[in-house]
């Protein structure tokens, strides 16, 4: 009899202390393709389950989590991943593109309930509809040690764009790369001799979060960086500028047509590794916007 008893209050005690493992991707599934809900170790060439690659990260690291934008799959995957790393204790401060520094504050004085988590209070910016990242920005505010407003204002956007005197450090394969992405996010009708400008913004932006993420990294858990899959690739966001930043990028990835992960690694100026690991989510129409 205190045999059964105590086995019992055993396996209830393991209950209560051992995080319960959720599958963090089964709602990202999708019937139409395979790859949905998986993470693709593209250097390892195997897949890992998200909730191993998280556990296995090290303490006072950055995960760099590059979106599409639009996609509201990946606003709804990265606050479940910030909820994931709370309730396991892992999580450490959370940085966003979408919060220039002039928020700061008013983060800060959300995260000790001081304001409302409202964008009218937070001053947020109607370029990032908050439809779009009410869900990670309120996961953040509720669970992680700091909210950081990783961009630069839209006056030190403008300052970057007309300074002609900034050098931008990166070798010529990287810039003529750089340029043309520009020319093609920009459906091919801005005109050539605004790229440069253009470049200095991009630039100027990866510092600034490159900055924000030295200064706010946090020992004890793990970081995350909410931004476009652009700044967060190893060669051409902020890892390429800050190579010694502890961190490894995920690029969060409609998995549309085809079945082979392979077809999914962004082209690139060099064989050096773009990512870490690409997390499949489920197709995704994409609106370019372009005619």
């Amino acid at each position: 009899m205190w045999y059964r008893l105590s086995k019992g209050i055993s396996w209830l005690i393991l209950c209560l202390v051992l995080p319960v493992k959720a599958d963090l991707l089964e709602a990202y599934t999708d019937e139409t393709n395979p790859l949905a809900g998986k993470v693709w170790d593209t250097q390892e060439r195997r897949f890992i389950e998200i909730e191993v690659l998280l556990q296995q990260a090290t303490d006072g690291s950055w995960l760099l989590l590059g979106e599409t934008h639009d996609n509201t799959d990946h606003h709804n995957l990265q606050t479940d991943i910030i909820s994931y790393l709370a309730s396991n204790q892992k999580l450490a401060n959370v940085a966003f593109e979408m919060a220039h520094s002039e928020q700061q504050v008013l983060l800060d004085e959300a995260s000790r309930g001081e304001i409302e988590l409202t964008p009218d209070a937070l001053n947020w910016q109607q370029g990032w509809p908050w439809e779009w990242y009410e869900g990670p920005v309120s996961a953040a505010i509720k669970n992680a040690k700091r909210v950081v407003a990783a961009d630069l204002t839209r006056d030190q956007k403008m300052q970057a764009y007309q300074n002609d005197e900034l050098e931008i450090p990166a070798s010529a394969d990287y810039r003529e790369f750089m340029l043309d992405l520009l020319f093609d996010s920009h459906c091919a009708k801005m005109p050539r001799s605004q790229l440069g400008n253009m470049l200095r913004v991009q630039y100027s932006r990866d510092r600034s979060m490159t900055d924000s993420l030295i200064a706010n990294t946090s020992q004890s858990g793990i970081n995350l960086l909410i931004a476009g899959s652009v700044h967060t690739r190893k060669d051409l966001g902020l890892p390429y500028w800050q190579p010694d930043l502890p961190s490894k990028t995920i690029l969060l990835v409609a998995a549309n047509d085809s079945t082979n992960p392979d077809d999914y690694y962004p082209p690139s100026y060099t064989n050096a590794p773009v990512a870490e690991y690409i997390l499949f989510t489920p197709r995704f129409d994409y609106q370019g916007g372009c005619d």
